[in-house]
């Protein structure tokens, strides 16, 4: 009996560290092969609206955080000046298209003119061949039919002077009618209204970013993934996603990014590589993103950009 114990010691010690090695084998594949990481985030598209035309902000319906639909008004720029355009731009196509009218009439009389004067100038040639008539009556029917040409070339120049501003009228139309429009900033998509700053008041100028709508239907989660699990990764992978707030949802591989940024090979003088002398010896694995889309139920608790997650791929 006393010689077995230290033979039973000597099992259940190497017992215990092959049930080490095994569990530490597993734990190494876990952390290092499964494909799952905590380094997650949920991610939305945020649309920033700013305004195409100055003025002041005379209209606010929307408040901070308030969900809005694709169409609502957003804001509304103070229309006054850009009606009073319209309105000039209306006058000056109509002044434009009267302007075009008179010349089209006075091209028409021409027309008519300059027959009369060749059928006067052929009566006058048939005349003068009988010497009915003096030649000086013949050389000024000659002179009247080439008067009467010059007046129309003069008239058809005219009409397309007139053509042309027509349409530049119509454009400055155009263009008036748009900016008016434009005093309308309504919401390019379904979403939320987010940190709302502007105030009823400002003056708005083209190109200031008024605000900012994190478009509801763009909820996703990338997850940043070490570039040793990307072999268990596939498109069309089923994955569970757990939320910190405590929600799990199921989600999709949608995407996995083929490139990101080396950190040891920046551009150098005459965009040669810079590649760093030095070499680290403790290497660690690359996190590649990987795009995750959601499959969430119409009455689910909103999502919130920005918020972490943990995410396991399934299959």
């Amino acid at each position: 009996m006393p010689v077995l114990k230290p033979v039973l010691a000597k099992a259940v010690t190497l017992a215990v560290l092959a049930l080490a090695v095994v569990l530490g084998w597993f734990a190494w594949d876990y952390y290092t092969r499964a494909p799952w990481t905590r380094d997650a985030r949920v991610r939305a598209d945020v649309v920033t609206l700013s305004a195409e035309v100055a003025g002041r902000i005379i209209e606010l319906p929307v408040q901070d955080n308030q969900f809005v639909r694709q169409g609502d008004l957003l804001l509304q720029i103070d229309p006054a000046r850009y009606e009073l355009a319209v309105l000039h731009a209306v006058r000056a196509v109509e002044v434009a298209r009267a302007a075009l009218g008179q010349s089209q009439a006075a091209i028409v009389a021409n027309e008519a003119q300059l027959k009369q004067r060749r059928s006067e100038e052929q009566r006058r040639r048939k005349l003068q061949s009988m010497s009915a008539i003096s030649a000086e009556e013949w050389e000024k029917a000659g002179t009247d039919v080439a008067v009467a040409q010059a007046d129309l070339l003069r008239e058809q120049s005219n009409l397309g002077l007139a053509q042309a501003n027509v349409q530049l009228a119509e454009a400055t139309l155009q263009q008036a009618r748009l900016d008016l429009e434009r005093t309308r900033v309504s919401a390019p998509a379904s979403g939320y209204v987010t940190n709302l700053l502007t105030r009823q008041g400002d003056y708005a100028q083209p190109g200031m970013p008024l605000l900012a709508l994190v478009d509801s239907s763009s909820f996703h989660v990338s997850g940043y993934f070490e570039e040793t699990k990307l072999p268990k990764i596939k498109v069309g992978s089923r994955a569970r996603i757990a939320l910190m707030s405590g929600e799990v949802l199921d989600g999709t591989v949608e995407s996995i990014a083929y490139a990101i940024t080396d950190r040891e090979n920046q551009p150098g003088n005459r965009l040669l590589a810079n590649v760093n002398p030095s070499y680290t010896w403790v290497k660690l694995a690359q996190r590649i993103p990987v795009r995750l889309r959601l499959e969430r139920s119409a009455d689910a608790p909103p999502l919130r950009a920005g918020t972490t997650a943990t995410v396991t791929i399934l299959e």
